[in-house]
């Protein structure tokens, strides 16, 4: 307002030199900016430029033109926009978003971006829950509303079984088999922890006072302790720790949200299991997750 008020009396005053028919252009350098005067035809026209240094201009990155005629003033200001430079407040600020916690159910698919059993399974009883200890991102976009975002967590799978069946090693071969003899299994499961490094490619933007976002991307998980377990004879009993299985795995993550609730959809893009030496599945999961 200083800089358009000084300006808006420059003009005034070369207006009644304009009155006196003393026409001439004029010069400045104010502040480090280079301001130019021309009087032409009635009209008066201040133009300001940035400048590098003391008495070196660059004339291409205007920064202000104003023009005075018959009592009326119209000006017109020029943004430049600097890289690396922090924002002014009420911009768009870019969030990434991962579940603090979040539960849902699992199935053991026979392929991938599949969700269903390829093997005899409690669906209702099949769950993981995981929890996201960071995350972290960046915005991609000058808008701010599309980022890469990654996050380290770890995960809690069972896999229960049904129809008595339960996963075994015979012979070097994993298989998914029914007990043995008389033998009757309370209840039968696989399970292992999961340590998860998703990145995501992440859209989002504000409805009212909370944030919508839609994110997906790639997910490598590393998993520890995979056993196969059994009840019967009201013991429990481990079938075999020694399943043929890949420690490492990569998953197609999928997520959509509105404030700190949102969805999340997990896919296996790899077997969970060695090829030839055990069924080819996938583990696939939908739930839901707390969202910071």
């Amino acid at each position: 307002m200083k800089r358009i008020f000084f300006l808006f009396l420059l003009m005034t005053s070369m207006a009644v030199m304009a009155q006196e028919s003393i026409p001439q252009d004029t010069t400045l350098y104010l502040n480090g900016r280079k301001v130019v005067i021309k009087e032409r035809d009635g009209k008066i026209k201040v133009k300001m430029y940035e400048a590098k240094t003391e008495n070196d201009t660059i004339e291409n990155t205007q920064v202000f033109e104003g023009v005075y005629l018959d009592g009326r003033s119209i000006e017109r200001t020029t943004t430049v926009s600097v890289p690396f430079m922090k924002k002014k407040k009420g911009n768009y600020r870019f969030d990434p978003h991962y579940p603090a916690f979040y539960f849902g159910f699992d199935k053991l698919a026979g392929s991938k971006f599949q969700y269903s059993a390829e093997v005899p399974q409690l669906g209702s009883k099949s769950w993981e829950w995981g929890i996201n200890l960071f995350n972290t991102g960046v915005a991609i976009t000058p808008n701010n509303h599309w980022g890469l975002t990654t996050t380290l967590g770890f995960a809690r799978i069972v896999h229960k079984l049904d129809d008595n069946y339960g996963f075994e090693k015979l012979d070097g071969i994993t298989v998914c088999r029914p007990a043995e003899g008389d033998t009757e299994y309370q209840k039968s499961w696989l399970r292992y922890w999961a340590f998860r490094l998703p990145v995501s490619l992440e859209w989002q933007t504000r409805f009212g006072s909370r944030r919508a976002f839609l994110a997906a991307g790639p997910e490598v998980e590393w998993r520890v302790g995979v056993k196969s377990r059994a009840k019967y004879d009201n013991k429990k009993h481990t079938l075999s720790d020694k399943l043929n299985t890949h420690p490492l795995g990569l998953n197609l993550l999928l997520q959509a949200g509105y404030g700190c609730l949102g969805f999340n959809a997990r896919f296996a893009l790899t077997s969970l299991f060695e090829k030839n030496k055990a069924p080819e599945l996938y583990p696939a999961s939908i739930g839901i997750g707390l969202y910071w």
